[in-house]
């Protein structure tokens, strides 16, 4: 079984053995147990830092290969967690088996949700072969089966390369509007305590529309982007790609409001930021800064610009501007 569970992973698993495996995991604790801590290990694997603090999930895949036992599995996993402090991310499986009534035959459906908390990005790889990054504070609901459609929920930020498949379109379901792409790469922000909503596309095509209603779709090409205001999309262009820097741990400005640079800071460092000086509301910034090089050195980059005062509460985790 353990084999089983390794070749799912690994994307070499048949339909029938696939089958199989959620059949024994219906009724068999113990494997679906593992298969719940394997999941876990390959998404902590995709976020071990590298020397070019880009995130190869394939390489990272293939270094933590699943082991022979599951005694070997286990001791990877506490060498991943030995990571938790800098790449924390959390993986919950919740299982939606298929009416006994129906045919065993049929395979038993998979809900996964990949959650990356305040502060944090990952990446990880669909069963389709789709390539999804995924923003700090974001969480991505998928099926381990697509069927006639490959629909997964987002709430948060992420950047998608789809896998090619004209039988299948591939769409991302947020709390206000769907976009649908048949091979394409997008990013879609849609935080849904936050009210965004705006999609860039890279390359290929896709068409916004409200859930059940496509007579109305807007479709966006290569370096479009929409954007929900007031309730209403707006097309605009976009001339470079520095918003995407974001998967490679930088976060970029252009001409942003002092108060919504706050808002992004607040979710990439996990920090409340109350700002007291009003002033600093009317400033605009330009520029580009490191995730890694903290909350207080980017302060200090900002001061650089348009002069104020900060001081940082270490025990309440909130900055005071």
């Amino acid at each position: 079984m353990h084999e089983l569970i390794e070749r799912y992973f690994t994307g070499t698993i048949t339909d029938d053995e696939k089958k199989n495996l959620f059949s024994i995991m219906k009724t068999d604790n113990d494997v679906r147990k593992e298969f719940i801590s394997t999941q876990n290990l390959c998404a902590l694997s995709a976020l071990l830092p590298d020397d070019n603090d880009q995130i190869k999930a394939e390489l990272k895949l293939k270094r933590f290969k699943l082991k022979r036992s599951r005694k070997t599995i286990f001791k990877s996993l506490r060498h991943v967690m030995g990571y938790a402090a800098a790449v924390l991310i959390a993986v919950i499986s919740t299982w939606a088996f298929m009416d006994s009534n129906k045919s065993s035959s049929e395979p038993e459906i998979v809900y996964e949700e990949f959650i990356t908390p305040a502060g944090q990005r990952a990446m990880l790889k669909l069963h389709d072969g789709t390539t999804v990054w995924l923003n700090a504070k974001s969480t991505l609901r998928y099926p381990n089966i697509f069927t006639k459609e490959r629909r997964v929920e987002l709430n948060g930020e992420a950047y998608f390369e789809v896998a090619h498949n004209e039988e299948k379109p591939f769409i991302v379901s947020t709390e206000k509007l769907d976009i649908e792409a048949l091979g394409t790469e997008f990013n879609v922000h849609a935080y849904r305590d936050r009210n965004e909503f705006n999609t860039s596309l890279v390359e290929g095509s896709v068409k916004i529309y409200n859930r059940g209603n496509q007579q109305n779709a807007l479709f966006i090409t290569p370096n479009e982007y929409a954007e929900l205001v007031d309730n209403k999309l707006v097309k605009k262009s976009f001339n470079n790609m520095d918003f995407l820097l974001w998967r490679e741990g930088v976060y970029a400005f252009d001409d942003l409001p002092f108060m919504e640079i706050i808002r992004r800071l607040e979710l990439y460092y996990d920090i409340t930021i109350h700002v007291k000086n009003q002033q600093l509301a009317s400033y605009k910034f330009t520029g580009k800064i490191r995730q890694r090089d903290g909350i207080e050195s980017v302060l200090r980059t900002l001061q650089k610009v348009y002069y104020f005062r900060f001081v940082k509460d270490e025990v309440n985790n909130t900055i005071t501007i």
